[in-house]
């Protein structure tokens, strides 16, 4: 692709893509959301309508969105 780029920041790169893709799409299933308290986060993890799986951490304290 672009062929300038060294390997991690094109593996960088094509992941923002897909996560950038995926916002424009409604999970096709997300598990319940973990509590985790020794860390002050919740844990969320999606499945996507191409079978890829995402998850990701907000903060406990921060405001709703």
């Amino acid at each position: 692709m672009r062929s300038w780029l060294d390997p991690e920041m094109q593996r960088t790169y094509e992941t923002v893509r897909e996560l950038v893709r995926l916002r424009q799409q409604t999970p096709t299933r997300e598990w319940p959301l973990v509590v985790m308290e020794s860390h002050d986060v919740l844990f969320v993890i999606r499945e996507w309508p191409n079978g890829s799986i995402t998850a990701y951490t907000i903060p406990i304290d921060a405001p709703p969105a």
